[in-house]
């Protein structure tokens, strides 16, 4: 078999925000009790920084409150970071009963697998937890190895865990943060997954110059 390895994109990929609550931007702005469109302004300014590992959750909030001059109580804040947590966290009880069949047909066919994630901390506290952790060999969060899709080293760094050449490897993900591009762009194999986009209100269109499945275990058709 040409492959060795499979690597997966996280969110909406392997699992979703879509279907169940979230504790949106809007929400937490509202629970601070700063305008919306402030709140979203230094928020991302910081989104950078939390997915590098540079910032907390904890710490993004404060910054906020700090350049909206808003004062927050240590209850707020616990509060607001107990939201964050209970909401991405049960994210990974809403998986499509076909990514199990996907990750264990891989199993079977030998092949290693990883998950590469452009994350903060908070948004993956119930990974280890949870039932899909078990079936990945390695683990790369962005906020542990300082750097994030589509930056050509974390590619590598999954590849080189794996024990894999990169041309040995697929990539999987939904093709937010220009992931797919990053991994053909150090020759991987790359497939936009839309299981779960397809599922949303504007869904996400075909990424040209990519293969396509629209179901997970259309992956397996793929390699």
């Amino acid at each position: 078999m040409k492959y060795k390895a499979v690597i997966f994109d996280l969110y909406e990929t392997l699992i979703t925000e879509w279907g169940h609550k979230k504790y949106k931007r809007s929400e937490i702005s509202a629970d601070l009790g700063i305008d919306s469109k402030e709140f979203d302004a230094y928020w991302e300014e910081k989104e950078q920084a939390r997915y590098l590992g540079e910032m907390t959750f904890e710490d993004s909030i404060l910054y906020v409150c700090k350049n909206c001059g808003k004062n927050i109580d240590d209850l707020l804040l616990s509060s607001i970071v107990d939201k964050r947590i209970k909401t991405k966290s049960a994210c990974f009880d809403y998986v499509n009963p076909d990514v199990f069949q996907l990750l264990k047909k891989l199993k079977s066919m030998g092949l290693k697998t990883a998950i590469v994630s452009n994350c903060s901390a908070d948004e993956v506290k119930g990974l280890k937890e949870s039932e899909i952790y078990k079936y990945f060999d390695e683990v790369i969060l962005s906020y542990e190895v300082h750097m994030k899709k589509p930056d050509p080293c974390i590619y590598e760094e999954a590849a080189r865990r794996l024990g894999a050449a990169l041309n040995e490897c697929i990539f999987v993900g939904d093709g937010g943060s220009n992931e797919l591009a990053g991994a053909k762009a150090v020759d991987m194999k790359a497939i936009q997954a839309k299981w779960y986009t397809n599922q949303h209100p504007y869904k996400r269109e075909n990424i040209d110059g990519f293969s396509v499945a629209e179901e997970p275990l259309d992956i397996i058709e793929l390699i």
